[in-house]
């Protein structure tokens, strides 16, 4: 593993003495700055994650669908059958669609590969207290473009795979085969997942080829689990529980909140976390050689 050029004594004075929370706070307005950025830059990621959204997740849910999530809302009696009209079941759908897809790129399984390494570029050097963005995301995204490109592409098929089998599983009467095959993929795109923290980072901070990254990434992964664990479902509350939590429990003001969230804070704090686990697992690395 070949470090990118970098005096490795700075990580010893910031960030193992001040620890994670003490950088972010140090480093929050700038993080919430390419939030902001990664938000706008995402976008493509946004309709590729609805289109995989609307094709894929109802091979698994059969109810998500307009017309299958009518029958659920019906048969549930959550609210008063008069009220359950082909245009309020159609708005809560697409909105379901909207937030999928918005929980896909912040499990990083469809994400904008070569912005995410340039900010990751950035944070490493933010974490050790020298970044500069407008230096830090032009040498980042102008080393790192083609290999983080490929990373989110190849991200996209597998995610693709993954989801496409569970979902035959799902539907295929096999008995326990089916729920073997389906509780396999199942643990697999978790861990695709985990393995996803750690590509950008990587990509931004090392000299690896592409073999070797994604074989360092499962490397970390493993090592790191306990760590990786915690972050994995940091990444399910805020792109899962408290979106869809604030949807149903506040309605419009809670849609609001959500995207407030998503402007200001989600992405790029994952971000952050993700780029500070991969650096403390590097610099472990190099001192052991």
């Amino acid at each position: 593993m070949t470090q990118r050029p970098f005096d490795a004594s700075q990580w010893e004075e910031t960030g193992k003495i001040k620890g994670f929370w003490r950088s972010y706070a140090r480093d929050w307005g700038k993080v919430c700055g390419c939030n902001a950025l990664l938000m706008g830059v995402n976008m493509l990621s946004f309709v590729i994650g609805i289109c995989l959204v609307m094709f894929l997740l109802p091979l698994i849910f059969t109810s998500f669908t307009p017309a299958g999530l009518k029958d659920f809302i019906l048969e549930t009696e959550m609210v008063e059958a008069t009220s359950v009209t082909d245009e309020a079941v159609e708005n809560i759908f697409y909105t379901l669609c909207m937030l999928s897809s918005f929980f896909m790129i912040g499990m990083l399984l469809v994400v904008n590969g070569p912005f995410y390494s340039a900010v990751s570029f950035y944070f490493r050097n933010l974490i050790t207290g020298e970044g500069d963005f407008r230096v830090d995301f032009k040498k980042g995204l102008k080393e790192n473009w083609k290999k983080s490109l490929a990373a989110s592409i190849l991200s996209i098929v597998v995610t693709v795979v993954i989801l496409f089998n569970i979902g035959y599983y799902q539907r295929a009467e096999m008995g326990t085969l089916s729920l073997a095959a389906k509780s396999f993929f199942t643990v697999l795109l978790s861990f695709w997942c985990w393995i996803q923290l750690f590509v950008y980072p990587l990509i931004a901070c090392v000299e690896l080829s592409f073999k070797e990254v994604y074989r360092n990434a499962v490397i970390m992964s493993v090592k790191n689990f306990p760590v990786v664990i915690g972050v994995f479902f940091l990444q399910i509350i805020l792109f899962g529980v408290i979106p869809y939590g604030l949807m149903f429990s506040f309605g419009t003001i809670g849609y609001a909140i959500t995207m407030l969230l998503y402007m200001i804070f989600s992405f790029g704090f994952l971000s952050y976390v993700a780029m500070y686990i991969t650096w403390k697992a590097i610099q472990k690395i190099i001192q052991s050689q």
